[in-house]
């Protein structure tokens, strides 16, 4: 009977699922100053993972941005389930035969004041994200550090390459 009450009740909470930025690295060092400005910003659950020994040079190292400290929970509600009323068993009731009753543990009181703390938290950690980004970047627009995808790299490596070999054909520098 104790478990047929606890299937036929559920909580209600408002517990926001806890948000995390994976960032990709192309080593170890390059993912130590993306940890530490996460760290520093705030983001302290922060961390790094590879599925790889983090020493191997083709590890590509995982930065985890993660943190908990502004969570809330809080149960609010239950929904509890009645059978429909049948003369079958317990057993023999399925979900669809099954009318939900709703009750709410909270007035609207409280649940305004939660809706009060959960807008503080979510501006604190809007502050979080804004001095990640500022200890990330150090104070450059995005606009002045952008990303090279693969053939934008492939193309400027060429182009370094031949600038280096005809400087070195020009000043009779050995073999090209």
């Amino acid at each position: 009977m104790l478990f047929w009450l606890r299937r036929m009740t559920e909580l209600i909470q408002r517990a926001p699922l806890s948000q995390i930025l994976h960032i990709a690295t192309a080593s170890l060092a390059h993912a130590s100053p993306v940890l530490s400005a996460a760290i520093t910003a705030g983001f302290r659950e922060s961390g790094v993972q590879s599925l790889k020994n983090l020493n191997d040079p083709n590890a590509l190292p995982m930065v985890a941005i993660r943190s908990a400290g502004l969570a809330l929970e809080s149960i609010v509600g239950v929904v509890r389930h009645q059978p429909d009323g049948s003369s079958r068993s317990e057993e023999e009731q399925d979900d669809s035969e099954v009318d939900e009753i709703t009750e709410a543990l909270v007035d609207e009181e409280y649940l305004e004041t939660l809706v009060q703390i959960a807008n503080e938290r979510f501006e604190a950690n809007t502050e979080r994200i804004r001095r990640f980004e500022e200890n990330l970047f150090g104070g450059k627009s995005k606009e002045e550090d952008q990303w090279e995808d693969t053939e934008e790299r492939k193309e400027r490596k060429r182009r370094e390459g031949l600038a280096k070999r005809a400087a070195l054909k020009a000043h009779g520098g050995g073999r090209v």
